[in-house]
């Protein structure tokens, strides 16, 4: 870690009150043979059936609990709103010879505190709900400087137990930032001047830039893409993205010119925000169910005729199209959903979405082997059949089980009709290449000599190719 950076951080630390501060309990506790301590505030006139939600804070770099509470003092507020506040305190570390919270950056960069401290978090939370039965669904973590880099860490690392954070005047580091795509979405509340030195609001080696930590935290809470923008006064922007699908938002105060320090609206304005969420997501939200036939599995038999269809609140099923039928957006499909379709003649189907309300595309997948895995390549596709919708035609047999996957190459979801014909033939079969009454050796051999080129194109995609062999031999007679 950037020693000036801590050096600096601590000395901003020493400039708090050092008075003991009151009206809290110092709790002892051992965790894996460490004898460590936090202090508890308990609302005026608390009563364990309250089942109250807790709010912790970590102190910044070279400080301690009884200064997290002149850090950010929730006491008043815990008092009316009715919470628990916990001050968490770090252990001394030897390297940085400072209270310091652990991190690990990798490549051996680490003052090995980092398991030590999230072992030591989890042990708070678990005694705070065996002792004052607080509610473990509703666990917030805050924090300052250091302490507040840690709280960043928590978000990745124990998403699990941690409900929202509200770290102030620190970013992610970058090693977290860049190993953070699992876990649990968390609500964020963020403060950062753009003044401050030990996160740079551009980003440096160290972090990244405000905006593309914004960008990452929306993304993986699946937040509104555009944010509610309100001056606040005094040089600070409130962003707020509020939650979309996955129940989690993001909000970031701006702090034009501020520097390395809790201004005096963060205590109220971090509780305003993270006392919404509980572990799963605002407690508000409403979150959009996936439609039943979400995944091939769970498939809903479509027929000739019109079937109605919904990709809201559907999932990615992670197989690609083929890149034939991809137009716009590469083979990528998102926000799909499956119907079953059984032939109910030999002949040509025709699938089509056109008239969608968005945008939408076909995959026709042979069913003889169930459903499809990626990488297997679909019998028949179509993106742009009909405007930005799809429609699809190829050859089938009775009998034949097709998988059809409707979904988005941009990511898009909405309602649509899915319309299926299928038109029997009459002879000949169009497998039968010389006409002679029967599909055998000789058609293979003229599908063969046509290879690459229109001549014996039996799907309709414009050459002779694999596909219409599995055709022509589906219908040997």
């Amino acid at each position: 870690m950037n020693r000036l950076l801590l050096l600096l951080a601590f000395s901003t630390c020493l400039l708090l009150p050092t008075t003991a501060a009151r009206g809290q309990s110092a709790i002892s506790l051992n965790v894996d043979g460490l004898n460590r301590r936090y202090l508890v505030h308990l609302p005026a006139g608390f009563d364990p059936s309250e089942n109250l939600p807790v709010m912790m804070w970590f102190h910044g770099g070279g400080g301690n609990a009884d200064g997290g509470v002149f850090e950010a003092d929730f006491r008043s507020l815990a008092n009316s709103q009715r919470f628990i506040v916990v001050y968490a305190e770090a252990w001394p570390d030897v390297i940085e010879s400072c209270r310091c919270w652990g991190y690990d950056l990798g490549q051996g960069e680490s003052n090995g505190n980092y398991e030590i401290d999230l072992a030591y978090t989890s042990a708070i939370i678990d005694d705070v709900v065996e002792r004052y039965n607080a509610n473990r669904r509703r666990i917030y973590a805050g924090g300052y400087s250091m302490g507040a880099s840690f709280v960043w860490d928590l978000a990745c690392a124990k998403s699990d137990e941690i409900t929202a954070i509200a770290p102030v005047a620190a970013s992610m580091y970058r090693a977290t930032y860049d190993d953070c795509e699992s876990g649990l979405p968390t609500a964020v509340c963020h403060i950062l001047g753009t003044q401050d030195f030990y996160a740079p609001y551009d980003g440096a080696s160290w972090v990244p830039s405000v905006a593309d930590q914004n960008a990452f935290w929306v993304n993986k809470n699946q937040a509104e893409l555009e944010p509610e923008v309100v001056s606040v006064g005094g040089g600070v922007t409130r962003y707020t993205w509020a939650p979309g699908e996955g129940c989690h938002g993001v909000q970031h105060f701006r702090r034009q010119g501020g520097g390395h320090d809790v201004p005096p609206f963060a205590v109220n304005s971090i509780w305003d925000f993270v006392s919404e969420y509980d572990i799963d997501g605002l407690i508000a939200c409403d979150p959009i169910e996936p439609p039943s036939n979400d995944e091939c599995g769970d498939a809903i038999d479509a027929f000739e005729g019109e079937t109605t269809f919904t990709t809201i609140g559907a999932s990615d099923s992670g197989i690609e199209s083929s890149v034939n039928c991809s137009f716009s957006d590469g083979p990528a499909v998102g926000t799909d959903v499956w119907h079953r379709f059984v032939s109910p003649c030999t002949g040509i189907f025709t699938m089509s979405t056109c008239g969608a309300d968005f945008d939408s595309r076909i995959d026709v997948f042979n069913g003889d082997k169930g459903c499809p895995s990626d990488g297997t390549p679909p019998y028949a596709c179509s993106d742009e059949g009909c405007g930005d919708d799809a429609e699809v035609s190829s050859l089938v047999l009775a009998g034949q089980v097709l998988y059809v996957r409707i979904g988005s190459s941009d990511g898009s979801a909405g309602d649509g009709i899915l319309l299926i014909e299928c038109d029997g033939f009459e002879p000949p079969n169009p497998a039968d290449l010389n006409g002679d009454g029967s599909v055998d050796a000789a058609d293979l051999g003229l599908l063969i000599v046509g290879w690459g080129t229109p001549s014996a194109d039996l799907n309709g995609d414009g050459t002779t190719n694999s596909a219409d062999l599995g055709l022509l031999i589906a219908a040997w007679s």
